[in-house]
């Protein structure tokens, strides 16, 4: 959608439909802003865009110093926002149309690898810088959390993001609206395109200029934009205008040809599932969707609508939902699987060729899957409690495999009796010198450990009237947490710490004694490594088997004997649930498919959890257990306390095999210099090696009912091996 974004953008400026002025008129006006269009922009723009995103995962180094920069001026300028994040995806974005974006992406991601695999640098780089906007799900959800705690408005439509900024202009919350063409196919008069705060100078497009230089309607511009494929509706329908430098102008060609008619356009392809497409992205902007100022969602034209508009923007889902939607409590990636009746799995960034992925999304990550939407579904009619849902993968199309929601619901209810107030989670956590929003996941454990807590977190039935339980941030946060570690099987039915519990706790003690927990910004990344170490082997995924094919996954360790390799891949497969210290630039330095695809394998499964997170927040909510009391910002609050918020990048997985690869040859390099960028790899390093003792300690102390001998020998000889390593680097002069 990015490069779409900017295809409108320089028709527009080159067409002459544009007018600038000076960022001052904007002095103490409020602008609502497209933040997935906003966002897009800043992937793509050749001054801020980092061409090798899609080969590292995690964010753009420089996103946080752009967003910084755009608030900063947004303050000087006495301008307020509101940032305002697409909801759930309309019915004309069908599995047929995300999987041809899936797969153009891919087929662009393979032929990048491939040039970097044949050293042609340049073209690689190209060649990723193409994709640089795909998969970017976890960027919008760690963008959405921070603007949230920087202080700005932000908000999460029900269905396209461009429908409700036009609806907050429309309703006189908003002066003027920033975004794409999308907005003008809402019925906005005029549309802010860009901001600059180098120069001053904001430009916008006006929908009068528009239809007059392409000599159109109303009407016959919002088939013009729908045929052109550069909206967030409908895709192009045909390779003459998906292809084309110009899409507007080739789809303005065919609209010409077809006497300026839409559906005679469509008529024309002989494509009847296009044509059926085109019909309802049309209703779609006929009856948009968008959210008032009391969170009730609303259409248009009101309670005029068609019977069957559901058809068009989706199952109905109860107002409640859509409210801890706009808040940022829940992402719309569980909730579109809900109302679509259909998960639909596309390529990681590797290309998802391997089969352990496919096994992992397939098989393995499924009862997740079931799970989030269980959760969910026990609120909402019997529609949807008893109406499965199917899951289909992009490299088998044709094979569709039911999830068996209906059949979790009752397994779900164990969640309904964690009720553990503020007073009980305060003195708790303070007694294990922790505090539950700065460390939720060892604050949840340690406070379980202490004798006599346990029967006091357990609640049969809520109190009469049942609203109202929970009023503060850390009774939300901690319930939620509570819930998700029991539904994971860190704790028992009774409340006390399971086995696995019990081993978690071990690896987090290990941490907070080194001090592990305390290294880095953000004080969660540490017990989140080491958290989703123990979810990966519990999935069989945290291993040194050679899981991908050496001949396309190229990068794997290569240095030493088969042992020196087989340790080398474990480290550097833990290091990459870890962070990478890099300047605010784009990564410039050695890149490894193999390391990437397991990066993915990780990736997938945090969202997974993170979405069973979201889901008992949501679970938690809808029967009542906050009370009404509570404000919006509350709401953001707790979208943005849950953890799994953030996914990492490769960089210090990187920085880890290059250093042990290097470790074991005979002629080492200093691999600082293939870092052109990074701020402390020393340090780095050292954090990787404490985030290992910490994951180590765990396995090792894990009953041999969860973890076999087997992989305590497998981690104990790979401690072994590299306290061995590290003896040897300190003890040679030429030692980084």
């Amino acid at each position: 959608m990015g490069l779409h974004t900017l295809a409108f953008k320089e028709w527009a400026t080159h067409d002459g439909v544009t007018v600038s002025g000076e960022i001052n008129q904007l002095r103490d006006k409020r602008l609502a802003i497209d933040a997935e269009d906003w966002l897009n922009t800043l992937l793509t723009a050749q001054t801020t865009r980092e061409p090798l995103l899609p080969a590292l995962g995690g964010l753009p180094f420089a996103l946080k110093k752009h967003v910084n920069e755009h608030l900063e001026g947004f303050r000087n300028a006495g301008i307020t926002p509101t940032f305002v994040f697409n909801g759930l995806d309309l019915a004309c974005r069908d599995r047929a149309a995300i999987a041809k974006e899936s797969r153009i992406a891919a087929a662009s991601l393979d032929e990048a690898w491939r040039l970097y695999g044949e050293s042609k640098a340049d073209d690689a780089v190209a060649e990723f810088g193409k994709s640089c906007t795909y998969g970017t799900y976890h960027i919008l959800r760690w963008l959405r959390s921070y603007l949230h705690i920087e202080g700005v408005r932000i908000q999460t439509a029900p269905s396209a993001a461009a429908a409700q900024v036009v609806a907050l202009h429309n309703e006189n919350f908003a002066d003027a609206v920033v975004g794409s063409m999308s907005c003008l196919l809402y019925g906005a008069s005029r549309v802010i395109l860009s901001l600059d705060w180098e120069t001053k100078l904001f430009v916008w497009a006006e929908k009068p200029k528009c239809l007059a230089k392409l000599n159109l309607s109303d009407d016959q511009f919002v088939d013009l934009c729908l045929l052109s494929g550069l909206t967030i509706l409908a895709p192009p329908p045909i390779p003459e205008i998906e292809l084309n430098p110009a899409p507007l102008i080739a789809a303005r060609e065919l609209l010409a040809r077809c006497n300026n008619d839409g559906l005679l356009a469509c008529d024309s392809l002989k494509n009847d599932a296009y044509k059926l497409l085109f019909q309802k992205a049309r209703a779609a902007v006929t009856h948009a969707l968008w959210i008032d100022h009391t969170g009730k969602p609303r259409t248009k034209h009101g309670e005029v609508t068609p019977n069957n508009l559901h058809d068009v923007i989706g199952q109905r889902l109860p107002d409640d939902i859509y409210y801890y939607l706009s808040r940022g409590v829940v992402s719309p990636r569980v909730l579109n699987w809900r109302t679509r009746l259909e998960v639909f799995e596309v390529a990681p960034l590797d290309g998802g060729s391997s089969r352990p992925y496919q096994t992992l999304v397939s098989q393995k990550l499924a009862p997740l899957r079931t799970r989030s939407m269980a959760l969910m579904s026990r609120s909402l009619h019997n529609y949807y409690q008893y109406t499965d849902v199917e899951l289909v993968c992009w490299y088998e199309m044709d094979r569709k495999k039911a999830l068996d929601v209906p059949d979790a619901l009752q397994s779900s209810q164990a969640a309904d009796r964690w009720h553990v107030k503020e007073d009980v989670i305060a003195r708790s956590a303070a007694t294990a010198g922790l505090d539950m929003q700065r460390s939720p996941l060892y604050a949840a454990v340690s406070i379980l450990s202490q004798p006599g807590i346990p029967e006091k977190t357990i609640t049969e039935s809520l109190p009469q009237p049942a609203t109202g339980t929970y009023t503060t941030r850390q009774e939300l946060l901690g319930n939620a947490t509570f819930r998700f570690l029991e539904d994971r099987g860190y704790i028992n039915n009774d409340h006390t710490l399971s086995a696995w519990g019990k081993a978690l706790k071990v690896a987090l003690d290990h941490a907070a004694k080194t001090e592990y927990l305390d290294i880095g910004d953000d004080h969660r990344e540490a017990e989140e490594a080491i958290f989703m170490a123990f979810e990966l082997h519990r999935l069989d995924a945290l291993n040194s088997l050679n899981l991908f094919p050496a001949t396309s996954y190229q990068g794997a360790p290569m240095r030493g004997s088969d042992t020196d390799k087989a340790n080398t891949l474990l480290l550097s497969r833990i290091a990459c649930l870890g962070s990478f210290q890099h300047g605010e630039i784009g990564f410039t330095g050695p890149l490894s498919r193999h390391l990437l695809a397991y990066h993915q394998m990780a990736a997938a499964t945090r969202g997974a959890l993170r979405d069973l997170l979201e889901m008992h927040a949501l679970s938690m909510l809808l029967k009542g257990a906050a009370s009404r009391d509570l404000t919006p910002p509350d709401y953001s609050n707790l979208g943005s306390d849950l953890p799994l918020l953030r996914e990492p990048d490769l960089g210090l997985s990187l920085v880890v095999k290059s250093y042990l690869d290097e470790l074991s040859n005979e002629k080492r390099t200093d691999i600082t210099k293939w870092f052109n960028h990074a701020t402390d790899i020393k340090s780095d390093l050292e954090k990787a090696w404490e985030m290992w003792g910490a994951i180590n300690a765990g396995i090792q102390a894990a009953d041999s009912g969860i973890v076999n001998n087997d992989t305590k020998t497998t981690f104990r000889k790979a401690d072994e091996w590299l306290a061995q390593k590290l003896k040897q680097a300190a003890a040679a002069t030429n030692g980084t």
